[in-house]
């Protein structure tokens, strides 16, 4: 006779269980969502690092290179011409846009026709008193033998 009525026992499981179902939810959901953004911080700062790594890389792959370093405040110009040679490699910053091209030594710089390496504020490059070049980006500073 009791069969089709329940009792506050099974009311208070069903309460318990349900409450736990949704406790765990939330949590998956708060996981997905806290890994979610740590993997997109983790990738937006790789992909700075690597534009660093990547300018620094360029200089050192060419030393005995003529390296000129324009001074244009944070939006600086890097020219690597082989000796030699009528082309020059320029890496510069311009609208927030870091780019690299190939081009004969007597043609303007053409940001329509170069490559895009990445996207940062600032570029800034000097030769230091020890004779090193330091290449400072958004991501941190890299310095590089000139010679």
């Amino acid at each position: 006779m009791t069969r089709g009525r329940k009792g506050i026992g099974d009311i208070i499981s069903t309460v318990t269980i349900a409450v736990l179902f949704f406790v765990i939810l939330l949590l998956v959901m708060f996981s997905a969502s806290s890994y979610r953004h740590a993997a997109d911080v983790e990738a937006e700062n790789s992909s700075s690092r690597a534009l660093l790594s990547y300018v620094a890389s360029g200089i050192r792959d060419n030393r005995g290179s003529e390296i000129k370093i324009q001074d244009r405040g944070t939006e600086d110009q890097v020219t690597i011409k082989s000796p030699g040679s009528r082309f020059e490699r320029r890496i510069y910053l311009q609208d927030g846009k870091l780019y690299e091209e190939y081009a004969e030594d007597d043609i303007a710089q053409d940001p329509e026709n170069a490559l895009v390496i990445g996207e940062t504020a600032l570029f800034d490059v000097e030769r230091t008193e020890d004779g090193l070049i330091r290449i400072k980006t958004d991501a941190g500073a890299s310095y590089v033998a000139a010679d």
